[in-house]
């Protein structure tokens, strides 16, 4: 078939991303074409594409609009969560425990320093509570739950963040510290199940409550002349630097956050 001419019938089908040609000469001779390579009878491109959105933290009501652009046609939303479903999660999952076992063998006899936090606000249907190997910055665990399964956010966080140390603490890593939001229901966690745990509060989450009281300070009528919102930010970098030059002394981090005092009134001797 080197000439259009001798081409007695052509027939063009789609599977999702995948086109297929099939074409019948005038001396009854046949050949098929397709786009993409097959991994049995499923499409290659089908799988990979189910692969990327989910990577990429895509969702599918916005992959069709940008299939249109290209001239692609695509599996149905149905289809891509039965792939999502039946291959891809579970070499996920399956990658996920290797990595995760590799971590544990690596911190095995070392006393961690974690920094633990939500990805939940107060309106969220989910809740997932991360734990990272501060020095490392590795993720160690995580656990995501519904936020119904504890009646409300703040359970939820408290419920997943004892679910996640007791998850670790069962491999037999040594938790030494652990720095959490400034919540006090992760306080009374740490303090009555985790009484080996030294428990800390990060210093982003204090810079924001200490930003947050001040901006409210701000506005009341009795200090607005006092001109406290030029300082927020002063008064933030200085808790960062009192933090990161005390040497994890309590004591000498305490003396460096007041000695702020003597910056706004202007005594440096």
């Amino acid at each position: 078939m080197s000439r259009m001419e001798e081409i007695k019938k052509s027939n063009n089908s789609t599977y999702g991303s995948m086109l297929r040609i099939d074409i019948t000469c005038i001396d009854g001779h046949t050949l098929l074409w397709q786009s993409q390579p097959l991994l049995g009878r499923l499409p290659a491109g089908n799988l990979l594409l189910t692969a990327a959105i989910l990577f990429c933290g895509g969702t599918y009501s916005t992959f069709p609009q940008f299939a249109a652009f290209l001239g692609l046609d695509f599996i149905s939303e149905t289809t891509l969560h039965n792939l999502q479903g039946k291959y891809v999660y579970p070499v996920v999952h399956k990658t996920w425990q290797a990595h995760q076992a590799s971590l544990f063998e690596m911190f095995k006899d070392q006393p961690l320093v974690l920094g633990g936090d939500d990805s939940a606000g107060y309106s969220a249907k989910y809740c997932c509570y991360s734990l990272l190997e501060v020095l490392s910055n590795l993720i160690l665990d995580f656990n995501l739950r519904q936020v119904t399964e504890s009646g409300s956010s703040v359970a939820v966080e408290r419920d997943v963040c004892e679910a996640v140390l007791q998850s670790v603490a069962s491999k037999g890593l040594r938790l030494s510290c652990l720095a959490t939001d400034c919540h006090t229901a992760s306080t009374a966690l740490v303090r009555k199940k985790f009484p080996d745990i030294k428990h800390q509060f990060d210093v982003w989450h204090v810079g924001k409550s200490i930003s947050k009281k001040l901006a409210a300070k701000g506005k009341l009528k009795e200090v607005v002349d006092l001109h406290v919102s030029p300082w927020t930010r002063s008064i933030v970098n200085h808790l960062w630097w009192a933090s990161k030059t005390c040497d994890g002394n309590p004591e000498i981090l305490i003396e460096k956050w007041n000695s702020v005092v003597h910056h706004i009134v202007d005594k440096h001797h």
